[in-house]
């Protein structure tokens, strides 16, 4: 009998073992002029179809807003006078009949925190273009980014309120970052299931870079160079409607910053594992980036940060997102675990 009770526990603390969270922080280096929060990023990364984010960890994190409809799309702040989204969200706005307003240092839609400012121009990629895809009933997007001029700079005076990097590629070249498998997280207050309302509070996700080559995938971009699938693996949702224009984030352990590796651009069917999302590759853009901006200081992750400035030759020949230095969290499932193994060791002594 007490073998057998031996056994069930053991059974019962690996079966736990596989569906308790284990809580990930990423520190992030807070002398750093962009891509660090007030507070530190906390990730389950077990969690399939997202989580609601620690409050005021993605500082960077813009909800886009019409007077009509409300929230509808995401971005990311660059700089004091400009945010990052897709083209796909504003190519249709027309400024003199629309209202457009960005709200920034919030984490929910319903709070009267945070900064609120209008739009007072949009800068679309003038490559920007979109194409039926007769196959597959959707549409596919190219060079899906766009930048908002803000009427009024936002002030990070409000410690809520952080500026997000900039991609630094390292020694990659820029066609392949981020690498194959990297583990990335995407943020947004869209939808949680299809067809479903709006998510309230911010929530994240994290997911996978896979190869443009895989099934799930390859049907659904049109160009390599400026685009790249990721997916959660295993299985789950991935962002979903209303996330489109945020912010696909890559956390750097060189320089203990988030950078955007991508912007969130073609969602196909996000309640199903069967397609990936697809993503706009932000490295390919940086030149156009800062011909729009100029001297706002939108900065790229590593610069002005000395602490961190040493990049290993190796990082380019990796394939894989170690994402080390981080803390992790004991859970209920260790210590239940290690209970349960001083109970057994107790029960054999008699």
């Amino acid at each position: 009998m007490i073998r057998q009770l031996q056994l069930m526990l053991c059974i019962l603390c690996f079966s736990h073992n596989q569906y308790v969270v284990q809580a990930t922080i990423y520190s992030c280096n807070t002398a750093a002029p962009c891509g660090c929060s007030k507070t530190p990023v906390n990730i389950n990364a077990r969690i399939f179809g997202g989580e609601i984010a620690a409050s005021h960890s993605w500082g960077w994190s813009v909800s886009l807003r019409k007077s009509d409809i409300g929230h509808f799309c995401g971005g990311s702040i660059l700089s004091p006078s400009y945010v990052l989204t897709a083209a796909t969200c504003v190519y249709k706005i027309n400024l003199t009949t629309t209202e457009l307003t960005v709200v920034v240092g919030t984490d929910n839609l319903d709070d009267n925190i945070g900064q609120r400012s209008a739009v007072s121009e949009i800068y679309v990629h003038p490559k920007w273009n979109q194409q039926w895809h007769p196959t597959w009933n959707s549409t596919k997007f190219e060079n899906d980014i766009a930048i908002l001029k803000l009427k009024e700079a936002i002030s990070f005076d409000d410690d809520n309120i952080a500026k997000l990097c900039l991609p630094s590629s390292y020694d990659t070249i820029e066609t392949d970052f981020p690498l194959i498998n990297s583990q990335l997280v995407a943020v947004g207050w869209g939808e949680t299931e299809l067809g479903i309302s709006l998510s309230n509070t911010l929530r994240q996700v994290t997911v996978a870079v896979i190869s443009n080559n895989e099934t799930k995938c390859r049907f659904l971009i049109g160009n390599k160079t400026i685009q790249f699938c990721a997916a959660v693996k295993g299985g789950g949702k991935d962002p979903c409607q209303g996330d489109s224009g945020g912010p696909l984030m890559y956390y750097s352990d060189i320089y203990k910053q988030w950078m955007i590796a991508g912007i969130t651009s073609f969602l196909t069917a996000c309640e199903t594992s069967a397609f990936a999302s697809v993503y706009t590759r932000v490295t390919m853009y940086i030149d156009w980036i800062k011909s729009v901006v100029g001297n706002d200081n939108v900065v790229i992750a590593g610069e002005n940060t000395a602490t961190f400035s040493t990049i290993p030759t190796t990082l380019a020949m990796s394939t894989t997102s170690t994402m080390s230095n981080m803390s992790v969290i004991p859970t209920l499932s260790t210590m239940f675990c290690i209970a349960t193994l001083l109970f057994i060791y107790i029960m054999r002594s008699f």
